[in-house]
């Protein structure tokens, strides 16, 4: 086990690596329908609404990797003055997402064609279960700053915001750019949910030789989120009649 200033040390630029390759995922799963929008449903510029959601869940990644960036460079101070521009950036992330949301399930697709082929449209139930996940963003991000006293506790939920409820768009996106892999879409997403989630357990374990509490509940409960919301709640008659209320 790391001794424990070269384990604070290794702690510390885990959350920038981990950070930046969430950062790299996002862009992989984003650029192509960007760079190449022969293949996408509507053709660019985005809409307004979109392009806001867009630009405000990109300058929360960024903020939050500069974050991770200030307090492994020791600059605290700073950190917490630019803590208050992440709050507000996760505020209209959670405002954004779920009006982006509706606005696809009324289209029946998405507007990049990775989600939902052209041709080719899902229902509003299936489409408006994302809802959830900026329903648990938003849990995640207000626990962390309510414990940004106890820095242990903070950075493994507002790291737990991103590997969880984040990640699942870019994931999609990924798989819906192979057609080979659509069909196994089922079988890829809590895989990859469940990888990610593991991140914080193992890192604690290697570098500590125990793993904290909230990595591990905390990774223990988003995966139940997702599977409650995915198989138990979103295929229900209630879930889907609401879901087609809300977009009339």
């Amino acid at each position: 086990m790391p001794t424990t200033s070269r384990r604070r040390g290794l702690d510390r630029w885990f959350y920038v690596g981990v950070t930046s390759v969430l950062v790299g995922l996002n862009l992989a799963a984003f650029g192509p329908s960007l760079i190449e929008p022969s293949a996408r449903a509507v053709p660019l510029p985005l809409t307004a609404l979109v392009g806001a959601h867009a630009a405000v869940s990109a300058a929360w990644l960024l903020v939050f990797l500069a974050q991770t960036i200030l307090v492994a460079t020791g600059r605290t101070a700073v950190h917490r003055q630019l803590g208050i521009a992440g709050v507000l950036l996760a505020v209209a992330l959670v405002a954004t997402g779920p009006l982006v949301a509706i606005g696809e399930a009324r289209r029946g697709f998405d507007l990049s064609g990775d989600l939902v082929p052209r041709g080719t449209s899902q229902s509003a139930g299936t489409l408006l279960s994302v809802l959830f996940l900026f329903v648990l963003f938003g849990l995640l991000v207000a626990g962390a700053v309510w414990y940004r006293r106890r820095p242990e506790v903070h950075k493994r939920l507002m790291l737990l915001a991103i590997l969880g409820p984040l990640m699942g768009a870019p994931v999609a996106h990924l798989v819906g750019h192979w057609d080979a892999l659509r069909p196994l879409a089922g079988l890829i997403f809590p895989i990859a949910n469940a990888v990610l989630l593991a991140v914080l357990p193992i890192h604690d374990r290697l570098t500590r030789g125990r793993i904290h509490p909230v990595s591990l509940w905390g990774a223990i409960m988003v995966f139940i989120w997702f599977i409650v919301t995915f198989v138990v709640v979103a295929p229900t008659p209630a879930w889907q009649d609401f879901a087609e209320w809300l977009v009339r």
